[in-house]
């Protein structure tokens, strides 16, 4: 397991796009990344956190232009919540999540796909809060791991969707994340 500074993006994009997976500390949560586009990658991942061969894993992209690249198009509604800082959003069954900014932003525009942005802890355990608990759990387990940096906000992302169906359209809450969220029409 190659150990790199958050500074080293270009050689951590590498990694991702080469197909391996990283270990690393998202906008919320310490979390397991690899190309999303990669289904041996994703296979890998979902065995090594435990997680259902079926189940879904969210992409993070730098922008909601690469959203719409990689995912279709997108509703002024749900380009207004994919702007919201911690919220991920379910579009065309996918659930996306954009950072707009800092290190993360430089990373995930770099690695040029969407990158899987999972907790780094075994499926159904508790969420991992240092670099130090995650680097223990995955020691040797990841390709890459960017050393420690603080992470604030310590909880999942939001997760939303939107419902079309009703006018105006409604924002579904499937997860509220650190936050108490209820169902908003907008």
């Amino acid at each position: 397991m190659e150990i790199f500074r958050h500074t080293e993006i270009k050689k951590l994009a590498d990694v991702v796009r080469n197909g391996g997976i990283i270990l690393y500390p998202t906008d919320t949560i310490w979390g397991l990344g690899c190309n999303a586009l990669d289904t041996t990658a994703t296979k890998k991942l979902k065995t090594l956190k435990g997680k259902p061969a079926d189940a879904q894993l969210i992409w993070l992209l730098p922008s909601v232009e690469s959203v719409i690249k990689f995912c279709g198009a997108v509703t002024p509604l749900e380009k207004k919540l994919l702007r919201q800082k911690h919220t991920s959003v379910i579009i065309h069954g996918q659930a996306v999540r954009v950072i707009r900014s800092g290190w993360l932003n430089q990373f995930l525009t770099a690695c040029g796909v969407p990158v899987v942005g999972t907790s780094a802890n075994v499926h159904g355990e508790p969420v991992i809060t240092s670099w130090r608990q995650a680097t223990k759990l995955f020691a040797g387990k990841t390709d890459a791991v960017v050393r420690g940096r603080k992470i604030y906000k310590n909880a999942p992302s939001r997760l939303v969707m939107v419902d079309h169906s009703t006018n105006p359209p409604k924002v579904n809450v499937l997860r509220a994340g650190s936050e108490v969220v209820k169902s908003e029409k907008c």
